[in-house]
């Protein structure tokens, strides 16, 4: 669903290549641009000898903002060795989705190349929309590339109980995917729920389920309750401030062959849905809040 492209620097040495790429990579296009090497902005700067001033100018000024297209990884790189050798052995050591280059001398499979790259090629098709088994690893594994580059996970479920395991052994598989080849700090964990049984069984059950999650998590409960004659609390997302997606069913597993349908959100989506439990005047009454941190593995 979130997939992660090499793509060479030297294609974006032009504003029609470089504009085709960006306006197609994004979590909301669900792509991303791997950082590879570390470098890389530096490798497009140094790209852009051909170009006139203004046309180096428009994308200077896009790279800048264009941060969250792209998904850091710990790599390894030879500095005697051009961009395609490098992203080659890379891709066998850590596999990208694909490699986008200039040409593909070796007949690589899973090489594209750029000018040659349409909307039916399989490694570029989009799927913005997907069923997953409801498993906690398989629900996990279609978003884990969103958690691994997010630095604020939030999610929402507003049917939540921490008594209940089918809920809690999917928040954990999130989590302990979020965590996993991290290459940035987490800085906000939030679970976003209805307010249906007393704070002080809430706050019981959640110090058990503090036991099963990852070492040094701290995640904030908030429980609403719905404003008279406003919205309802019934969607399921998990939220990010790079990008979003929802669930179909909820976040909670099922039984063996129960799917659920996990859909990518538009920026503007996700920017509403946001709004709605993280602004200053969020759409329902806060009841309450209890942060717990996690202590398996400690």
């Amino acid at each position: 669903m979130f997939y992660e492209y090499a793509l060479e620097p030297q294609l974006l040495s032009n504003w029609p290549d470089f504009r085709y790429f960006f306006e197609n990579m994004g979590v909301s296009r669900g792509r991303l641009i791997s950082r590879y090497p570390k470098h890389w902005k530096r490798l497009v700067y140094e790209s852009l000898g051909d170009c006139g001033d203004m046309e180096r100018k428009r994308i200077e000024e896009a790279l800048i903002r264009a941060d969250e297209k792209f998904l850091r990884r710990n790599n390894e790189w030879d500095g005697n060795k051009d961009w395609l050798t490098n992203a080659e052995a890379e891709h066998v050591r850590s596999p990208f989705h694909a490699i986008i280059a200039r040409e593909n001398p070796h007949a690589n499979a899973s090489v594209l190349v750029g000018d040659a790259l349409d909307e039916h090629e399989p490694l570029w098709i989009l799927n913005n929309t997907c069923d997953v088994l409801r498993k906690a690893q398989d629900m996990a594994d279609g978003v884990a590339t969103l958690l691994q580059a997010s630095r604020e996970i939030i999610f929402i479920d507003p049917h939540f109980g921490p008594e209940n395991p089918r809920y809690c052994r999917p928040l954990i598989g999130f989590l302990q995917a979020a965590q996993h080849n991290r290459t940035i700090r987490l800085e906000r964990v939030e679970y976003h729920l209805k307010a249906k049984s007393t704070a002080d069984f809430f706050e019981t059950e959640c110090s058990k389920l503090a036991d099963n999650l990852p070492a040094g998590i701290e995640i904030r409960f908030k429980r609403w309750r719905e404003l008279p004659g406003s919205e309802k609390l019934h969607d399921r997302f998990i939220l990010t401030e790079r990008g979003g997606v929802q669930f179909s069913v909820g976040l909670d597993d099922g039984s063996e062959r129960e799917v659920t349908n996990v859909h990518i959100l538009s920026e503007e989506l996700r920017g509403s849905t946001w709004d709605k439990y993280l602004s200053n005047a969020p759409a329902f009454e806060l009841v309450d809040e209890l942060v717990i941190t996690g202590a398996y593995g400690g």
